[in-house]
């Protein structure tokens, strides 16, 4: 069973997401604040990190990019979610795994989240 880490800082959206994936089977961990997500990585080992961009204290792009330069965190794949337009997110380079543009259905988060996951295992093997 794959563990999903689920940091959005606007709880009804994280507590869904957390809804859906779980029904799907998977283990999942929310987090509302990004200051968590060090703490949360460390403890419950995500194989995947499901973040929005726009968060309270900070902007999920960097984090991104941060946890890709870390060497104990680059292997984790990371998917962002946003409610900003395609040309907004190319603002600030990323090196996300893959992004979602809100509004989108739950069966294509989840498909896109396998895919992801997918190609990391792959990666890894």
């Amino acid at each position: 069973m794959s563990k999903i880490l689920v940091v959005d800082d606007d709880l009804s959206n994280a507590e869904v997401i957390q809804m859906v994936l779980e029904s799907e089977g998977f283990q999942v961990e929310r987090i509302c604040h990004s200051d968590q997500i060090d703490p949360s990585i460390n403890s419950f080992c995500p194989d995947l990190v499901l973040m929005d961009i726009l968060l309270d204290a900070d902007d999920g792009r960097n984090i991104c990019n941060n946890l890709k330069a870390d060497r104990s965190t680059s292997h984790i794949p990371v998917m962002l979610i946003t409610a900003m337009l395609e040309s907004q997110v190319d603002n600030i380079a990323c090196d996300a795994d893959a992004i979602m543009f809100k509004p989108f259905e739950y069966t294509v988060l989840v498909n896109k989240v396998r895919k992801v996951l997918h190609s990391a295992i792959k990666i890894r093997n």
